[in-house]
């Protein structure tokens, strides 16, 4: 690992992950799955300038979007959203992998050390893949916390997260993300902040230490 990375993890006691687009590059497969599902049953295909806007949102969010932005109507998004799931597991689950530096900073986790998954994505589809990857030992149900009506966006869970740590500071945790939107809800909480660029989404803007998982 980067000696800049491994000296800015020191002294920390808790790592935040996000999962799509910071783990590793599986935002873009999800959308594989939602374009191959629009097109067969609306005609449409959501362009790369849109999909950036419905980054980082709850499902059940862009697709009212979606069908603001494409004058289209999901008659039963439940559905739409079990079979967008089921198409999308098939996918990253045959075409995804994680980034390095992951494993890496896992390595690299002292003892005390405490890690947590953050995510907006399906967590049946987000638990089969950390078992695929082999980081179920580091993130499963009792770490990991998904979007749901009671908590529609992932910020709220850093609150959540901060008030478990009890004794942990503020500054002693990490966020490690892609989204500029949730970096900065971090820094507003007083965390430390990874921004992870793959080069699919928005280019990072406001992180204090910024990692780029593409290949030279």
């Amino acid at each position: 690992m980067d000696s800049k990375l491994q000296k800015f993890l020191d002294e920390k006691r808790c790592y935040i992950f996000d999962l799509d687009g910071t783990l590793g590059d599986t935002e873009k497969l999800h959308w594989v799955a939602h374009n191959q599902i629009l097109k067969k049953e609306y005609g449409i295909e959501v362009d790369h300038e849109h999909i950036l806007s419905y980054l980082g949102k709850p499902e059940e969010v862009f697709l009212e979007e979606i069908e603001r932005d494409y004058n289209i109507k999901i008659e039963n998004k439940e559905k739409y959203s079990k079979k967008r799931a089921k198409l999308a597991c098939k996918i990253i689950l045959s075409q995804s992998k994680p980034f390095k530096f992951i494993q890496e900073v896992l390595d690299y986790r002292g003892l005390g050390i405490r890690v947590f998954l953050v995510s907006a994505q399906n967590k049946a589809v987000a638990l089969k893949l950390m078992r695929k990857w082999d980081f179920y030992r580091h993130f499963n149900e009792t770490n990991s916390f998904f979007c749901d009506a009671e908590h529609p966006v992932k910020s709220d869970f850093y609150d959540v997260i901060l008030k478990s740590l009890k004794t942990a500071k503020p500054e002693e945790i990490v966020l490690f993300e892609d989204v500029n939107k949730y970096l900065a809800e971090g820094k507003k909480r007083g965390f430390k902040t990874v921004g992870i660029d793959s080069g699919f989404g928005c280019p990072i803007t406001d992180a204090d230490y910024i990692i780029d998982t593409r290949e030279k």
